[in-house]
């Protein structure tokens, strides 16, 4: 490793070519970095003192001539920030002899073989956008495209050249501050570049787990070949994914569907998500894979699967296929973020001929059911780990079909479970839905209900607005109204449910009208379910409620669950965890108890909670004290004077408790242990079921 103090003007101006490696993130300096550079050179200007603008990591290209390529390691956010800053002050000055220092000493090399070739040459994600803007034709940002305007490159040296078009200083003035910037370089030699490059990350090196991961598996490569892997895979699974937060989200949901699990092991359980993406990344790449390529491959082979479910609001539903509308349904409008798991592993699957067309929408109709009635609900519906537990047993079946894949997605029980149509009707009839699934939740489900009911011609999603027939706020007419009705608690008991809400495309203009008014104004709507609220002769809490349960037995054949797995039952062998419905639980026998990968087989539920409380206490009494100190335990669970079961000395517990009481006083004691000691213990505590 070899480190010099350098002026930047002496650093830059040899004949050298800056290489940003394909490993590097794009470019992405914000504002505020930008700003930072502006005043910094200004503060030159005004005090005439020198400015250290940081450290530049690199390594000289193998092959390398007089005009040397250095590929830069760390440091292409600042050489490239600062090319911007110089190319707006040639381009502000009419000076030409200023205009050639600046041309030579930043922007182009002004002899040999590479006369008029840039010096800096970018990422290929920014090479064009790059270039147009170093070009010799006078800035003109008609030239530039929409989405070439939207980069950081044209959006810095835009604000760079405002910046110096409003200040009290000439271009000269600036270039000659620059000439006071120092740097120190450090060239590479013996080093291994992955490992400075990860040192320098670790110490806030601003890069995505994204980045890191094409680092990785590009760096160890030698120049050309990550040049050719990264145009022919990753660029394309970046553009694929755009916006680029898309790719993350893309890395994580493809290392669960490959894994068929979210759950990591390192000194406790936990889950796979963005944080800990880069090392169980690289964990599965070494287990997996001998070379990069075959991993790329795969990589943009699931990419193109995950680039069908990036909608956004502009997306032209009638153009998409009769399958990509079903992706739609369940990702956008239903905004299911895990599902993708799922269904890129389905679409792997479709691919190999393991099923056709049909069978695939009906596989998406369920998740649809599952995610929407989940929501109604209030179960957990789709999330990572569920995803991977589906994928899990659907990799047992040779063959999918319908009843298979039902089989495999109504398996959970409690809070995981697909709920059966007797709660969903209850819960579209009674819940508060308009907060519970928000303002476009409704919007889905009663845009579905009226698409499903054969209506005329129905306005385009975009313009359906939610309606409260009785206002959200009541006018003095509505008061009255409900007043002489002996029905003022309607309000409050029923205004956000089912029954009270409707689809209109003229929303603000009915406000708080008296219901007389909304009726007439109804009777014109192009929806059917609007429309025949102009047969009712009043609105109040029974109105409300026969409408809702009429709206709620269409609703189960819309989000359906086939009969045979309507009937929920507790197995023999279930599993169960602390986030289950206890009330399932009634009148069953534990057969084994789980607690943190140990088996331990406990006949009875009180004496699984003492066990439970022993093995906390054991592992940090402070911490257990505390945790049956917390205001939501009940005082007298813990009382000072001996009863059945003894903790520790003048530490006792009562017991004797119902099924529920047992479980519910175990998970409040547990989460509490887990919230003060940064544990995560309830993720490894499981039952399985006895026979009575």
């Amino acid at each position: 490793m070899d480190a010099k103090k350098f002026w930047l003007h002496d650093f830059i101006a040899e004949k050298r070519t800056f290489v940003i490696p394909v490993y590097q993130r794009n470019y992405d300096w914000k504002i505020a970095n930008c700003e930072q550079l502006f005043e910094d050179i200004v503060r030159i200007i005004e005090t005439g003192k020198s400015h250290f603008i940081g450290t530049f990591v690199y390594l000289e290209n193998a092959g390398a001539d007089i005009f040397r390529e250095l590929v830069i390691i760390d440091g292409q956010q600042r050489i490239t920030s600062i090319i911007l800053f110089a190319k707006a002050l040639y381009d502000l000055t009419g000076d030409e002899d200023l205009k050639d220092d600046i041309h030579s000493t930043f922007i182009k090399h002004s002899k040999g073989e590479r006369k008029n070739k840039c010096k800096l040459r970018p990422t290929e994600y920014d090479r064009d956008v790059f270039e147009k803007l170093m070009g010799n034709v006078p800035f003109d940002e008609n030239n530039f495209t929409a989405q070439e305007k939207s980069s950081a490159m044209y959006r810095n040296f835009v604000f760079f050249r405002e910046k110096i078009k409003e200040s009290n200083y000439t271009p000269k003035e600036f270039y000659n501050a620059t000439g006071k910037l120092t740097v120190v370089s450090i060239m590479l030699e013996e080093e291994n570049p992955q490992e400075i490059f990860e040192s320098l990350n670790s110490t806030g090196l601003d890069l995505t787990k994204a980045d890191l991961i094409r680092n990785f598996l590009l760096m160890p490569l030698d120049y050309h070949l990550q040049e050719e892997l990264y145009k022919n895979y990753w660029l394309k699974i970046e553009e694929f994914l755009r916006p680029s937060d898309n790719v993350e989200n893309f890395l994580v949901q493809y290392l669960i569907t490959k894994r068929k699990s979210d759950s990591v092991m390192e000194t406790k359980k936990q889950r796979l998500s963005n944080r800990n993406l880069y090392i169980f990344f690289k964990e599965y790449f070494l287990e997996n894979y001998h070379d990069t390529e075959p991993c790329l491959k795969d990589l943009y082979r699931y990419a193109k699967f995950f680039r069908r479910f990036i909608f956004n609001d502009e997306t032209k539903f009638a153009n998409l296929s009769a399958l990509d509308k079903k992706f739609y349904e369940l990702t956008f409008l239903l905004k299911s973020d895990n599902a993708p798991i799922i269904l890129m592993y389905l679409l792997d699957r479709y691919e190999k001929n393991h099923f056709d067309e049909a069978t695939f929408i009906k596989f998406v109709d369920a998740l649809i059911s599952l995610a929407f009635r989940a929501k109604v609900c209030g179960n957990t519906g789709i999330t990572s780990q569920f995803a991977g537990n589906v994928l899990a047993r659907l990799d047992k079946e040779n063959s999918l079909d319908e009843n298979s894949f039902w089989q495999v997605i109504t398996f959970g029980k409690g809070r995981y479970s697909f709920p059966g149509n007797k709660d969903f009707q209850a819960a579209l009839v009674n819940n508060n839905l308009y907060e519970t699934i928000k303002s476009h939740g409704c919007r889905y489900m009663l845009y579905s209900l009226e698409r499903a009911a054969h209506a005329k011609e129905l306005p385009a999603y975009s313009e359906a607005t939610v309606e409260h027939i009785m206002p959200q706020k009541l006018s003095g007419s509505w008061k009255d109204y409900l007043t002489t009705r002996n029905d003022l608690q309607t309000h409050e008991r029923w205004l956000h449910t089912l029954g009270n809400l409707t689809l209109t495309a003229y929303n603000s203009e009915l406000g708080n009208s008296d219901f007389e008014t909304k009726k007439k104004t109804y009777a014109d709507s192009n929806f059917s379910y609007t429309r025949a609220l102009k047969d009712y002769s009043e609105w109040n809490s029974r109105q409300i409620q026969s409408r809702a349960k009429k709206l709620a037995a269409e609703a189960v054949n819309i989000w359906q669950l086939p009969e045979e797995f309507n009937s929920k039952s507790v197995n023999i062998g279930d599993t169960f965890n602390l986030d289950s419905d206890f009330r399932l639980l009634k009148g069953a026998k534990p057969a084994s108890f789980y607690f943190a990968e140990t088996e331990i087989k406990l006949p009875h539920w009180n004496r699984i909670l003492r066990e439970v409380v022993r093995q906390l206490y054991v592992l940090d009494r402070d911490t257990f004290r505390k945790a049956t100190q917390m205001e939501n335990v009940r005082k007298s669970l813990f009382p000072t004077e001996p009863t059945a079961f003894q903790i520790d000395d003048g530490f006792y517990m009562e017991t004797g408790f119902s099924t529920e009481d047992c479980l519910t006083i175990m998970k409040v004691l547990v989460e509490n242990f887990d919230k003060l000691g940064g544990t995560n213990f309830k993720e490894d505590i499981y039952f399985t079921l006895q026979q009575e």
